[in-house]
């Protein structure tokens, strides 16, 4: 068994205590968090039968997953070589990112302000819930609560296409936030700018708003690079 084997089987030991899972969308959903989470880095090869052991699957079961998450640009596959962690370049981070902005802030023009009692409520119970796993230091909530706040706050906007898209290049970008989710300062400043988002929608500030969303993409894509600039160059 190589050093990768041994080091995915124990990451996910150490990860979660929870039933071995088996269907498709649930081994995706597990890797993006393993990516997410920093327990999968960039070029990290992922061995079919690692996969096949942890999860108790069928070699077909993990390949259809592996090819899901390919599809969702999580995963490159090489031919003869397998599939490894997707590792974006710099100009396609810049590229995603750039794409990011502009959808967020047409959804941000689209928002409906003043905003209804009960979509406030909403984001305002996503938020504490995400700033208790915060302090907590419990990332795998802070990376699900994180994804129900800007979802709550996109779907918002009434244009389910736009709301789709976005979903889609965040989901993306998920390779790319991994440093920023395990560092606390960057978690702290995600909770304070969550906060202002909200603060921005009850006072109907539409161009602050704006502005705090583009600022908040910018964390994780700047500790991206550098650490490309370092280490996957």
């Amino acid at each position: 068994m190589n050093r990768t084997t041994i080091s995915l089987e124990s990451r996910h030991a150490e990860a979660t205590d929870a039933s071995p899972v088996v269907g498709v969308d649930d081994i995706v959903a597990a890797v993006e968090e393993d990516i997410v989470l920093g327990r999968l880095h960039p070029k990290e090869r992922l061995v079919e039968e690692a996969m096949m052991e942890r999860f108790d699957g069928k070699r077909h079961v993990v390949r259809q997953a592996l090819f899901q998450l390919e599809s969702i640009g999580l995963v490159e596959r090489i031919k003869n070589r397998g599939a490894f962690v997707k590792s974006y370049p710099p100009e396609e981070v810049e590229h995603l990112y750039a794409m990011r902005e502009l959808l967020e802030l047409a959804a941000v023009e689209a928002l409906p302000l003043p905003a209804s009692p009960e979509w406030l409520t909403e984001l305002e119970d996503i938020h504490r819930r995400y700033s208790e796993a915060v302090d907590a230091l419990d990332l795998r909530r802070v990376f699900r609560l994180n994804i129900a706040f800007h979802r709550t706050l996109f779907r918002a906007a009434g244009n389910p296409f736009l709301y789709e898209t976005i979903n889609e290049f965040a989901q993306k970008a998920h390779g790319i936030r991994f440093i920023a989710i395990a560092d606390k300062d960057s978690l702290a400043q995600a909770q304070r700018e969550h906060q202002a988002m909200i603060d921005a929608i009850r006072s109907q500030d539409r161009e602050q708003l704006a502005r705090l969303c583009r600022e908040h993409l910018i964390p994780s894509k700047e500790r991206y690079l550098s650490l490309y600039k370092h280490a996957y160059a």
